[in-house]
């Protein structure tokens, strides 16, 4: 016989609990958490606890189990709540249950019932439970020092709370203004930013400081979104800084945040593009710009991979820590995207034998940098940069016939004495993966070895490449670099130092 839910989403429903589904309970139930026993009579046991049985809503089977009972702050109706609790099964954890579980039977208690409060308490240890209840709505409220007895000792307990009025109104929709790898950009909702808040944790959060502030800034957001569930994972903001009196002067000043789950995981970079995506279709501003603490590799990557480019240092622009901290600044213009796309004329620098150097178009430094890493990438490190970074060129490599994108060149100066002449450039290729094993990158090298000796003084070019890249020091070799030597644990790939063999060519070399 099939069961009657409650309620049900997301493969998790709410059902009656029958005998059986309280003996699969028992049998199979760790006892997580469960507190000492104790054969007093506990002198507030007077009030009713209602339980449902949470199950798989396809299956029919237990996943475990919530339940409800009221409290009150006064002799009101108005002034009671509703206090809720779950137990799963082992087997249930981790897979999202029991906030999708919570989230029901908050929905199902504001509807069947007129109280106005629900609410919930964890054992601050118990990350995971507190984690469900902020996903079900619920805003952390304070620590209930010593509440329970567990292992012999008093145990604090977090407690959560949710009001009617938290929930977004029925009749209100979301409006989703942008959409692209698995995320989105919707418009924010009653609630979002107080439930956002409470799990935003960052080792870049600024001092505190009571003093009024000089400017006042009109700050917009839009809230990330997981484009299939909706699950706000962040926001975007944006606010107008002024570098004139005119409206041609203006910018749109960028920002990010994302909760610690997601991070890590290209979010980031989608939720910045699509921003800036929206801003220039939406507004009539030139240029977008943002900052990041100047050891916050993670935010750097995330706007050089949506395409901001690097523009310098803001000195001591923010407090951290009691520390005047600087700033990198990073920019996006219109014509780096909007005018690009509607002119697919790309300018030619270099072509031969159906390979092509370009000015970069739309998207072609995304998706270098991206994609064309290869099994060489080296490891990620958020550690502050000794160096600050290298300002680089870039040009695409291009299919001479189809002018689909193959990969990217970049080059950038390093210094050997202090004069132009004790100076090299240092180049380097990326490769999409179709592009490779036909010839393309020594190609691509020997015609930018070319065009950097025919437009710039300097003499000397060169290039490292990890000791196992059998295919680039081929190529190297082959667009007329000599090995120089072996650049010993120069990288970190796979948790492990690796050489790089370095190979130069001078000026001289192409002259023979």
């Amino acid at each position: 016989m099939e069961r009657e839910l409650v309620a049900s989403r997301d493969g998790v429903g709410l059902a009656a609990l029958t005998d059986d589904d309280r003996r699969v309970l028992d049998e199979q139930g760790d006892g997580a958490y469960d507190v000492d026993p104790d054969d007093r009579p506990a002198p507030h046991l007077t009030f009713e606890v209602h339980r449902l049985a949470i199950v798989g809503a396809e299956t029919g089977a237990v996943l475990g189990a919530v339940n409800w009972h009221a409290v009150g702050y006064g002799r009101t109706a108005a002034c009671t709540s509703w206090n809720v609790g779950i137990g799963l099964l082992p087997g249930a954890r981790g897979k999202g249950a029991g906030a999708t579980a919570l989230r029901l039977l908050v929905e199902h208690l504001f509807a069947t019932t007129e109280v106005d409060r629900i609410e919930a308490s964890a054992d601050v240890e118990n990350v995971p439970s507190q984690k469900a209840l902020r996903k079900a709505g619920m805003r952390r409220e304070g620590v209930l020092r010593g509440a329970q007895l567990r292992g012999g000792e008093r145990r604090d307990m977090a407690g959560y709370g949710i009001l009617r009025s938290d929930l977004p109104d029925p009749g209100q929709a979301r409006e989703i203004v942008a959409t692209g790898d698995g995320i989105a950009l919707g418009t924010p909702l009653p609630g979002d930013d107080e439930a956002l808040r409470e799990r935003y944790t960052s080792d870049y959060d600024l001092d505190p400081d009571d003093r009024p502030l000089r400017h006042h800034p009109s700050v917009a957001r839009l809230v990330v979104l997981d484009r299939h569930t909706e699950e706000p994972l962040g926001t975007v903001s944006w606010h107008a800084v002024g570098y004139g009196p005119t409206a041609a002067c203006e910018a749109w000043n960028i920002g990010l945040a994302l909760t610690p789950g997601v991070r890590g995981r290209g979010a980031g970079t989608t939720a910045t593009r699509l921003l800036a995506g929206y801003l220039f279709a939406t507004t009539d501003v030139d240029r977008l710009e943002a900052g990041t603490d100047r050891e916050n590799v993670p935010a750097q990557r995330v706007l050089a991979k949506a395409g901001f480019r690097p523009e310098g240092l803001i000195r001591g622009a923010q407090l951290r820590g009691g520390r005047r901290r600087d700033m990198l600044s990073y920019s996006l213009l219109r014509t780096d995207v909007i005018e690009g796309a509607e002119s697919q004329e790309r300018h030619v620098v270099l072509e031969r034998d159906g390979v092509v150097l370009a000015e970069p178009g739309p998207g072609d430094r995304e998706a270098f940098y991206v994609a064309a890493g290869g099994d060489f990438a080296i490891d990620p490190d958020d550690r502050p940069r000794v160096a600050g970074p290298a300002r680089t060129s870039l040009l695409s490599v291009l299919d001479a016939e189809t002018g689909d994108l193959l990969g990217g060149v970049s080059w950038h100066a390093v210094d050997y004495g202090g004069t132009v002449s004790s100076s090299a450039w240092n180049i380097g290729i990326g490769l999409l993966p179709e592009a490779r094993g036909r010839g393309v990158g020594t190609l691509a090298q020997r015609l930018l070895v070319e065009h950097l000796f025919a437009t710039t003084e300097l003499d000397r070019i060169e290039a490292s490449t990890d000791i196992d890249n059998v295919a680039e020091r081929r190529a190297l070799e082959t667009a007329g670099f000599r090995q120089e030597g072996v650049l010993r644990g120069a990288q970190l790939r796979g948790g492990v130092r690796r050489d790089l063999v370095h190979y130069g060519v001078v000026r001289s070399d192409l002259e023979r």
